[in-house]
């Protein structure tokens, strides 16, 4: 049988079959390497990075132990290498996600608001930093924390920069809208001790409303409270680029004309703040450096962190000295009390342009015996006009004496040629602070008032508004006496129009308080002209 078996199995049939099957294979391989050239090479270990404390600690070690060769000891040189966490965080109000690189915030976004093009509102945008990073300041890129989530809402995350450790935790009070940030480093090195900054960044946007008399309705600015003093820098509107120091200082903020983020400063350790921009690649930054002055061996910094609405009532629960962010610019002590009265008009109404309607006469009211006062002044100089004109007559060569008489003449008829002029200049603060609290209220954005009115914070779209203050204020002006000459009269009958201009993209809640501020001037004019009493009664 073995005999017989071997014979077959060299049978010339099967050592064909043999050897066609070895072509066949060994042609399908050189037809594999040539179409899939890496079809046999050992393919790479991929890894999956587990978020666990020893596998990313173990990463950060390693981070570091690499960083050391470098000029620049610090474990967020690695950046480029290490993929960073990331915890996404939203409620109501704001979401936003946490990132490893510095703990800062990415995306943040209220998500109670919207822009004139119905976008989510987003702060702290960069294309390079987040919000309320934390890195050194002798490295560009922010130091690599290893984060975990306690909480909804809590964060706690360590990096390694040499043989110091860095802990940052990071607590969001849901209920008053604002980031509680506490880091303590043990060991600092020398790195560390040359400072450590945390960035709030913003990118320049262009404005949407402009006006003649108002180019920068719209504005984005930093603000800083340094050394008891305020100080607002607008970065929208410059012509350069602007690079400043402060020191010390206890606030900063980048803020638009509704929005804010800031830092507010609650360590032992002073610290100074930066103010750069860069209108070629429209960039804005702002940073508060801490630079650590003696040799310690563990130091702890504090801050409240807040990004929002620039509501005067949220920035009060947050910190007392927050709602500064609010530039009402030289007239704030004015703008102040005019902003709770309108918000107590509306708690009682429930309309912001009613509130404004309100405001409005409550103010004309208050000047209104000043401007009764300038009614009567002006009606008794034009009753001595020609008397007047006879003293410059007669005393023409003797100014003295003409003087003289015109004051004793004006003291018996009494009346006060800067009379008429009392009302205005004491409207005018009163203005320049309304345009500020109009201006600057979150309360109007997006507020409807009635019919096409659909946003006090936006231009009439009709120009109803502009239009109709631009008839009244020329009807009040042509039935306001005057002492003027026929040319300075030409002129001023021109100012109607020109302010008529400079309303058109105006916010339309500016323009229907000017509206009904002229408005309440002609019917006041109307009731004057009406009053038969003698002016020197």
């Amino acid at each position: 049988m073995q005999d017989q078996n071997k014979g077959q199995f060299f049978e010339p049939k099967t050592i064909v079959a043999v050897i066609l099957v070895g072509v066949v294979w060994y042609g399908w391989q050189t037809y594999l390497q040539k179409k899939y050239p890496n079809y046999n090479k050992p393919k790479p270990v991929v890894t999956t990075e587990v978020e666990t404390p020893n596998n990313v600690a173990a990463n950060a070690t390693k981070a570091s132990q690499e960083a050391e060769t470098n000029s620049k000891p610090t474990s967020g040189d690695n950046k480029a290498t290490i993929v960073a966490q990331e915890i996404h965080f939203k409620d109501q109000n704001i979401s936003f996600t946490l990132t490893g690189n510095g703990m800062g915030l990415k995306e943040l976004t209220l998500n109670k608001f919207v822009d004139y093009d119905k976008n989510p509102i987003k702060l702290g945008l960069s294309d390079v930093d987040s919000l309320f990073e934390l890195k050194l300041i002798n490295t560009p890129r922010p130091l690599f924390f290893e984060i975990k989530e306690e909480a909804p809402g809590q964060y706690v995350g360590t990096a390694r920069v040499g043989e110091s450790t860095v802990t940052r935790t990071i607590t969001y009070d849901s209920e008053k809208q604002f980031f509680k940030s506490r880091i303590v480093v043990e060991k600092p090195n020398e790195d560390i001790m040359s400072g450590i900054v945390f960035v709030v960044p913003e990118k320049i946007t262009v404005p949407q409303s402009t006006s003649w008399l108002f180019p920068s309705y719209q504005h984005q600015d930093f603000y800083v409270k340094h050394a008891g003093k305020n100080e607002v820098v607008n970065f929208s509107a410059a012509k350069e680029n602007i690079s400043k120091d402060f020191s010390p200082a206890n606030i900063v903020s980048v803020s638009s004309q509704y929005f804010s983020a800031a830092i507010i400063d609650k360590s032992e350790l002073l610290p100074e703040t930066r103010l750069v921009s860069d209108l070629k690649t429209k960039t804005a930054k702002a940073e508060l450096i801490y630079k650590p002055t003696l040799a310690q061996t563990q130091i702890v910094l504090e801050q409240i962190l807040y990004a929002g609405p620039k509501s005067i009532d949220i920035l009060a629960k947050v910190d007392p000295e927050l709602p500064e962010v609010i530039d009402h610019g030289f007239f704030s002590f004015i703008a102040r009390p005019l902003l709770y009265i309108m918000k107590g008009f509306y708690s009682v109404i429930g309309n912001w342009g009613l509130a404004i309607i309100c405001l409005t006469l409550l103010v004309r009211l208050c000047v209104l015996p000043f401007a009764i006062m300038s009614a009567r002044s002006m009606k008794a100089m034009q009753k001595i006009q020609p008397k007047l004109q006879a003293l410059r007559e007669r005393y023409k060569d003797d100014p003295m004496t003409m003087n003289r008489e015109t004051m004793t003449l004006m003291k018996e008829n009494k009346a006060n040629p800067l009379g008429g002029c009392l009302p205005m200049l004491l409207q005018i603060p009163i203005f320049f602070a309304l345009y500020r609290v109009i201006g600057s209220s979150i309360e109007l954005y997006h507020s409807p008032f009635l019919g096409w009115i659909t946003d006090l914070s936006s231009h009439d779209k009709f120009y109803v508004l502009p239009i109709i203050m631009g008839i009244t204020m020329f009807l009040q002006t042509k039935m306001t006496p005057t002492t003027m000459d026929p040319a300075q009269a030409k002129v001023m009958a021109f100012l109607p129009l020109v302010f008529t201009v400079f309303m058109v993209q105006l916010p339309s809640g500016l323009t229907l308080y000017m509206c009904v501020s002229t408005v309440f001037g002609v019917i006041q004019q109307m009731i004057f002209l009406r009053d038969k009493n003698d002016a020197t009664a």
